[in-house]
This record gives C-alpha cells, sequence and structure tokens, in this order.
C-alpha cells in the first residue's frame, strides 16, 4: 500500500490586494500548504484537545434555553435575538444596470417566548397553569451597520411592544450568538448594564450561544420572509425595490400563521436610521469571548459567568447564590464602570 509523503490541505493568511485603483487593502485568502501526514496528525491531536470542551458548551448553552422556556415564570421573558443576511431586492422586469446593483436591506427577527394576555392572546396563564406564547418580531431597515447600536435599538422596540399589549415583564432573557460587534464586545455589556433603566425591567441577562454564528429556530424565519418575497415578486403580485417596500409587503401578507405553526403571530417593525449619538463608553472587559452569561440589575454593574444554569430551580427563580451547578459552571465575577 502507498503510504502519502504529503498532505495538502488549506490554511488561512494575509495578502496585500489592489482595489479601486491604486488602493491597497490587506484581505484574508485561503493558500494552500503542504506538510508530511505525521505534522498533519499532531495538528488535528491539538485541535481535538479543545474540541470536546467546545462541544460541551454547545450542548449546555442550547439545553439551558430549552429548559428555561419550559419552565418560564410569570413575568419572565425569553428573547432569541439574530442577525439575517441581509435581502436583495430585485425585480421581475428590470433595467440593466440593476442587475449589477442590488439594494440590500437589512433584516433582524426575535423570537419571543412569554406568557399569554388574555386581552391580547383569548387566554390567560398563571403559576398553575402556564400558556407559553411564541412570536417572531421582525425589524426591517435600511440601515446596513450591524452593530451594539442597532441591537440596543431593537431591544427598544421589543420593550414598547410587550407595553403596549400590557405583558409586564420584570425579568429578560436574551440569548444570542457570540458575534463581538453586534452582542458581545465592552459596548455591548456596558449597554446591558443600563438596559433596566432604559427599558424598565427589574433584572436581565444575556445567555451566549457557543458558536460565533447560532444557528437554531431564529434563522429559518428571516429565510421564510425572503423566500416568499421572491415568490411575490416572481409572480408579478408585488414590486419590492426598497426597505420600505418589504416592510409593507411583509406586514400586509406575512403578519398571520398558520394554525399547525407554533409561531402565534409575526411582528413587524420599520426603522428609518438608528441613532448612534448615544454618549456611553465601557472599558474592555477581559477575556469576554469566554463568557456566556452576564446579568444586570444595577446601572453600570453587571456579573458575568462562563456559563449559563436554567438546569437548577434556584437559577430559574432568581436565587444565583445558591446555584447547583457552581463547582461546574463558576461562580459570577462582578464588573463595574
Amino acid at each position: 500500500m502507498k503510504v502519502m509523503s504529503k498532505f495538502l490541505g488549506n490554511d488561512t493568511n494575509t495578502k496585500n490586494v489592489k482595489v479601486k485603483g491604486d488602493k491597497m487593502i490587506r484581505k484574508l485568502v485561503l493558500v494552500r500548504k503542504s506538510s508530511s501526514p505525521a505534522e498533519m496528525f499532531q495538528y488535528l491531536k491539538k485541535l481535538l484537545e479543545t474540541f470536546p470542551a467546545h462541544q460541551f458548551r454547545a450542548y449546555w448553552q442550547s439545553k439551558q434555553m430549552k429548559s428555561l422556556v419550559e419552565n418560564l415564570p410569570i413575568g419572565h421573558c425569553v428573547t432569541v435575538h439574530d442577525f439575517s443576511e441581509n435581502y436583495k431586492c430585485t425585480e421581475q422586469n428590470e433595467i440593466q444596470s440593476s442587475y449589477f446593483q442590488k439594494l440590500e436591506v437589512s433584516l433582524n427577527v426575535t423570537i419571543l417566548h412569554r406568557h399569554s394576555v388574555l386581552e391580547y392572546d383569548g387566554k390567560d396563564s398563571t403559576a398553575e397553569e402556564p400558556n407559553i406564547v411564541t412570536e417572531q418580531f421582525f425589524v426591517i431597515s435600511p440601515d446596513q451597520k450591524h452593530d451594539h447600536h442597532y441591537t440596543h435599538c431593537v431591544q427598544n422596540l421589543v420593550s414598547e411592544y410587550l407595553k403596549s399589549i400590557n405583558c409586564e415583564i420584570l425579568v429578560m432573557h436574551e440569548f444570542t450568538d457570540g458575534c463581538s460587534s453586534q452582542y458581545k464586545s465592552r459596548h455591548c455589556m456596558g449597554d446591558i448594564s443600563y438596559s433596566c433603566s432604559d427599558f424598565g425591567y427589574a433584572k436581565i441577562l444575556r445567555n451566549y450561544f457557543e458558536t460565533s454564528h447560532a444557528r437554531g429556530p431564529q434563522d429559518a424565519p428571516c429565510g421564510f420572509i425572503k423566500k416568499q418575497a421572491d415568490l411575490a415578486i416572481i409572480r408579478g403580485t408585488h414590486v419590492i425595490q426598497c426597505s420600505s417596500d418589504l416592510f409593507d409587503y411583509a406586514q400586509s401578507n406575512l403578519s398571520t400563521t398558520a394554525d399547525s405553526s407554533k409561531c402565534s403571530r409575526r411582528i413587524f417593525r420599520y426603522i428609518d436610521s438608528v441613532n448612534r449619538d448615544r454618549d456611553r463608553n465601557f472599558l474592555p472587559v477581559k477575556e469576554n469571548r469566554k463568557i456566556h452569561q452576564v446579568r444586570s440589575f444595577d446601572d453600570g454593574e453587571i456579573f458575568v459567568r462562563k456559563l449559563s444554569c436554567y438546569s437548577c430551580q434556584s437559577c430559574i427563580v432568581g436565587n444565583y447564590s445558591t446555584c447547583m451547578n457552581d463547582a461546574q459552571l463558576g461562580t459570577y465575577n462582578k464588573i463595574k464602570w
């Protein structure tokens, strides 16, 4: 049997690339790399040293969210935030130049899990007979900068919606992916420390999925919206040339869901622009990539932990000092700005 003397694979490296005339930029590209089989297996062994812990954290964080939704206390709400890929506006009959310059629309989705409100949902929810309602909350905007200012704006819109339907939320539990610029940077965590006064909650917790780009129920809703919009364009029933056209189409045609759907309704909001003139600056948070839960109840102060816990009754009801999993998950560390 012939043994390979060289192993070919891909690696990443940066190189200078010329764009738009003489302008030079540094770009991350794939490069071909060769090595012996022994070097390849040494590299794989090094990767496998950290993989089991990564796999456990991914499973654990997903499990905690499911446990919380199934045992959601009265006055609590669970949200899962995520940005979709921008929607590219197309036309069935378009001019030639439009083919090369597609206008893009920003699309953000929030999956809401809350207790039902009698006046709004037609059924009450109590501790003895809980009734959890799941909704999909979309924010459509021409603003394509997906940063912590945008996510703060989305949080505000969600809070206003809950107040408009008389759903009193004392504790907000957020789940997001680990994208630094959107949810996990020092400014994102700094915004969390002021979320209670910004949105009127008694306490807020943000939990991070292990994967940088989470894959879960938050991915399908935006895909559905974009597919239905494309079908409407192909059929010639609607013309979607900009963000406001997409919002009008979605609100008019996609707000209601099928009876068999687990989602009760789709809510759409539109924003022209995002306010980025906010005088908030925060110091760096040490090893923020290892943090998977942040909680806050006082302005300018957060408590962070390496993993979330909603498996024990103490954490579900908010008695974090008596968490039964402290030995495995670690304790909270206080950060004050």
